[in-house]
């Protein structure tokens, strides 16, 4: 699924409105002029709360990073955002921007490249979050969040943010940067998504979109 297609309720709202609606735009997350080159003339936003059914990836999807939209935008989901499955967001070379003003809930999470999701609310993901990010990509969850297991790929300092709640201790983080990958990673994840001593995160990614379990543990329960 593209990214577009989450909905066809998108209004365009001019960044002057928009920013009085949505302050967080004009926060230090979210540099947009270091994604797009200026700030963007408009928003896109969908008022009230989507639920998107199985999974679903966005961005430049699994496969082939050709098959992308030609537009470069920043969304706005004026509500909560629910996942019945995975969802893989996904950016090289473009860049869509989704920022929402709830919470956002899903099976699993893969924020990879420069993907930038901005959750101004909670973040809940049930089994597995993997962040590989780099360069302008960000995940920042304002909310207290709650998170199954976090499997951090990046080399350098994470570019990911989740706000303490309640919950938060609940969360098992693996910083699986370098050699160390394997090691922190086989404890959880299955093996057929290694690659040698990496994780192949195409392979994780097509999987979840799929519906298939990425975790030992998902699988003993599937």
């Amino acid at each position: 699924m593209l990214f577009g297609q989450l909905t066809t309720a998108w209004e365009t709202v001019p960044r002057e409105d928009a920013v009085q609606r949505y302050p967080f735009l004009v926060g230090p997350d979210l540099e947009f002029d270091a994604l797009f080159g200026e700030e963007p003339t408009h928003v896109l936003v969908h008022s009230g709360d989507l639920a998107v059914a199985g999974g679903v990836a966005v961005g430049c999807g699994i496969d082939d990073v050709n098959a992308r939209e030609d537009v470069e935008a920043v969304h706005v989901i004026d509500g909560n955002l629910t996942v019945g499955g995975a969802l893989h967001f996904y950016n090289e070379g473009y860049y869509p921007t989704l920022c929402v003003t709830g919470s956002v809930a899903a099976r699993n999470l893969l924020c990879v490249s420069e993907c930038v999701l901005f959750v101004a609310g909670a973040l809940r993901v049930e089994e597995l979050l993997v962040t590989d990010l780099y360069e302008a990509g960000l995940l920042s969850a304002e909310g207290p969040s709650s998170v199954g297991t976090w499997l951090q790929l990046e080399v350098r300092e994470t570019l990911a943010h989740l706000g303490v709640g309640p919950d938060s201790e609940q969360t098992r983080i693996l910083r699986a940067d370098g050699d160390s990958e394997a090691e922190a990673a086989s404890a959880v994840v299955l093996p057929e998504f290694f690659d040698g001593d990496r994780v192949d995160v195409r392979k994780l990614a097509a999987a979840a979109v799929a519906g298939h379990p990425l975790t030992i543990e998902a699988a003993r329960e599937s």
